[in-house]
């Protein structure tokens, strides 16, 4: 029962942090719209919060206001999957490594940038080496294909 509380009292008191903006409602309609798209799941963005928070550090960088830290954090490697600290989506991001794919937790995706920054660790790397991980060199081509492809 003491956890019950506790949690429900965590969730109460982590939405008196967050405040509520007003935008256009077109303005929402497109924000919608582009969450639906693969771009917006390669990127981990989920809602329109996640899309919110990325438009407001972006601005408030250019601006001089935010001091912007690295996009990915390397947290742990384990013998099946990695995780990785998301500054931008401010949660943990979970790579795993089957016999015949790979996957992010967050993007539910296999061609997303926390699959890219993964595969750019050495560490997860030569884990994966260690362990004959079978798709080693696929995996590795299609990380090289999305840092190519992102600027983060």
């Amino acid at each position: 029962m003491e956890f019950v509380l506790l949690v429900e009292h965590m969730i109460k008191e982590s939405k008196t942090n967050w405040n509520k903006v007003n935008i256009p409602q077109e303005m929402l309609d497109l924000v919608d719209k582009y969450l639906q798209t693969e771009m917006a799941k390669q990127k981990g963005l989920k809602s329109r919060s996640d899309v919110a928070i990325l438009a407001f550090r972006q601005f408030l960088e250019r601006e001089g206001m935010y001091a912007s830290k690295p996009r990915f954090e390397h947290l742990n490697t384990y013998e099946d999957h990695v995780k990785i600290w998301d500054n931008r989506l401010d949660r943990v991001a979970s790579v795993y490594f089957k016999e015949d794919n790979v996957l992010c937790d967050i993007c539910e995706s296999d061609e997303c940038v926390h699959l890219g920054f993964a595969l750019s660790i050495p560490e997860v790397v030569n884990a994966l080496e260690r362990h004959g991980y079978p798709m080693l060199e696929k995996v590795l081509d299609k990380a090289r294909e999305i840092n190519e492809k992102t600027e983060d």
